[in-house]
């Protein structure tokens, strides 16, 4: 019976020479290590054997460790870590091989074993490559000859193939740059001397486990690389090759349209419009506890992955188009981009879904949608009760029943003690209370007083008018002798203005007249932000100006996210405008 975990520290030799055959699975990434990795390589190895030749030592060169699904007594050990150290160590066998004629059969015995012709026998290659790349690896680098023909080649390559020839390039450089004797010496202590931990289970998920803890260097193997090997693998199953060998493709297709990045987060965002809770448990697990298509491979990749992808692609990058009302729906994303969180995502998701070839209902959600998640970032919800709220707008959203009305979706309602939370936050100390909000805050804030369609500039920093450390003697002392009221107006919005990051160290603690031509730069070129070009007009900055400035400023903000409430009795009548909350 197999052993659920089997780690054993091995010779290169007992491992090329073993009873191992390598295959890396196609949903490997395909070979990605530059020049500079196997220069590293090369080098560190060289090094660590004039070490020992020097010294006399016999200890052991660790070389790192590899993790394999692999089951007892069978060679077969699918490579889940280790593909691009096992590819450049056969590529550096090869090379010595190349170089060194006499060693040739010994070296050969590294790379195949060698089958009997009389009996029917194939070589058993100790390595396989990715499906796309085994042929092409084999015949140029396993193969006698095959390093000298892909160094020689001409031919156009790219990507893994590519690189396959560099390093093979360099590395083969390098050997020949060495005396023979110390070709004979590396090529000895590679063999007899150097060592990798090989880990094997039979479980992918238990593999996958155990990489994630040992590999902290950035994971070449994802959560979503799990999901496809058991997703093709039913395929296979059920389908066949053939239907398998499409799915893979079109599966790459759609990981190289959204990048890797913003494929794998689509899976985390599925799966929680699925679970509509706060993952637990590692991805794989959950994906495949909560998806339902999970268990129909076909309709998981048809009627879940592929449309949810292409309505990812629109939200996440802000360019959706449409005959009307695109650039409102992309303006509305790109402000739900700006938040820290992205619990937001899975009801956008589910709602383009049913309702893209309806830019109307779109914009109109995706307004709302902006509101109540600047509701939650700018009121500081929990993320617990924030996952809740967006769990419960993709319960509104799903029923076949809903055609897409707002009035249905009673989540995006704010009520009135909502909306004062909400203008209460906004009209006070914004800077120091709201960090993850403030550039958000402010940018919003500068996208609604500037003429429309004006583009705004995102390289950036916050500004305070008032400093938050005025020198002694200074105007800003004069216009807020009381400490406690020029505190109280330094971190709110009309105090703070945006300035391109090079002008902000420029404009320091100095004097208001002098400071605003700090917001200047070069030939009089005015800054480019309306809320800073303001400042500019200014001929003092006392709190009176300060107050009708927040009034006005907060009440933008209100009136973008209709956030007025009736008048109410049970406040001082002072207390509630058409904008909301007074300074």
């Amino acid at each position: 019976m197999a052993k659920t975990l089997e780690a054993h520290d091995k010779l290169i030799r007992e491992i090329f020479e073993g009873s191992y055959q390598f295959e890396i699975p196609d949903y490997q990434r395909p070979y990605a290590w530059t020049t500079e990795q196997a220069t590293e390589l090369f080098d560190d190895l060289y090094s660590a054997m004039q070490d020992a030749r020097v010294s006399g030592a016999s200890s052991q060169y660790f070389l790192g460790s590899i993790v394999l699904i692999k089951n007892d007594r069978d060679p077969k050990s699918s490579v889940v870590d280790g593909q691009q150290r096992l590819s450049t160590l056969t590529m550096l066998f090869a090379v010595l091989r190349t170089v060194m004629p006499d060693a040739a059969d010994d070296i050969t015995d590294f790379l195949y074993k060698r089958g009997k012709v009389s009996l029917g026998e194939k070589n058993e290659y100790r390595l396989t490559a990715r499906e796309e790349d085994a042929d092409f690896f084999r015949t140029n680098i396993q193969e006698p000859g095959g390093i000298a023909q892909l160094v020689a080649s001409t031919d156009k390559l790219k990507d893994s193939r590519l690189r396959y020839r560099e390093n093979a390039t360099l590395l083969l450089e390098k050997a020949k740059a060495l005396p023979p004797a110390d070709l004979i010496a590396l090529w000895q202590f590679l063999a007899n001397d150097c060592s990798l931990v090989v880990i094997s289970t039979p479980d992918l998920e238990a593999a996958y486990r155990i990489f994630s803890v040992l590999n902290n260097r950035g994971l070449d193997l994802a959560p979503i690389d799990i999901i496809k090997a058991q997703v093709l693998g039913l395929i296979r199953t059920t389908a066949g090759d053939v239907k398998s060998r499409a799915y893979a493709k079109e599966w790459s297709r759609i990981e190289s349209s959204l990048g890797r990045d913003a494929f794998g987060d689509l899976f985390g965002h599925i799966r929680s419009i699925y679970a509509k809770k706060k993952q637990k448990y590692i991805l794989v697990k959950e994906f495949q506890e909560h998806v339902t298509e999970y268990k129909a491979p076909i309709d998981l990749v048809d009627k879940v992955i592929k449309p949810y992808a292409e309505v990812w692609d629109f939200v996440r990058d802000a360019d959706f188009e449409a005959t009307e009302h695109a650039e409102t729906i992309n303006e509305h994303l790109s402000w739900l981009n700006r938040v820290d969180f992205k619990d937001w995502v899975p009801p956008a998701l589910v709602y383009f879904k049913r309702f893209r070839q309806q830019p109307k209902l779109l914009a109109e959600f995706f307004q709302s949608l902006e509101r109540l998640t600047y509701f939650l970032l700018v009121t500081k919800v929990g993320i617990n009760e924030r996952i809740e709220t967006y769990a419960a707008l993709t319960k509104e959203i799903e029923p076949e029943t809903f055609k897409g009305d707002l009035a249905a979706l009673t989540t995006l309602t704010l009520t009135d003690a909502q909306k004062r939370k909400f203008v209460a936050a906004l009209d006070g100390d914004v800077y120091d209370d709201l960090p993850k909000a403030r550039m958000a805050l402010v940018l919003r804030l500068e996208s609604l007083v500037r003429a429309p369609g004006v583009q705004l500039q995102d390289a950036v920093s916050l500004e305070h008018v008032l400093p938050q450390t005025p020198p002694d003697g200074s105007d800003w002392i004069k216009w807020f002798p009381d400490e406690d009221e020029r505190d109280g107006w330094t971190h709110r919005l009309a105090n703070l203005v945006p300035l391109d990051r090079n002008k902000n160290s420029s404009a320091s603690n100095y004097d208001f007249a002098k400071k605003k031509d700090a917001y200047f730069r070069g030939k009089g070129t005015a800054s480019p932000f309306v809320l800073t070009q303001e400042v500019r007009s200014e001929s003092e900055w006392t709190p009176t100006l300060l107050t009708a400035r927040q009034k006005r400023l907060v009440n933008v903000l209100s009136t973008h996210w209709n956030l007025e409430i009736a008048a109410d009795n049970s406040l001082p009548a002072a207390a509630v405008t058409a904008g909301g909350l007074t300074s």
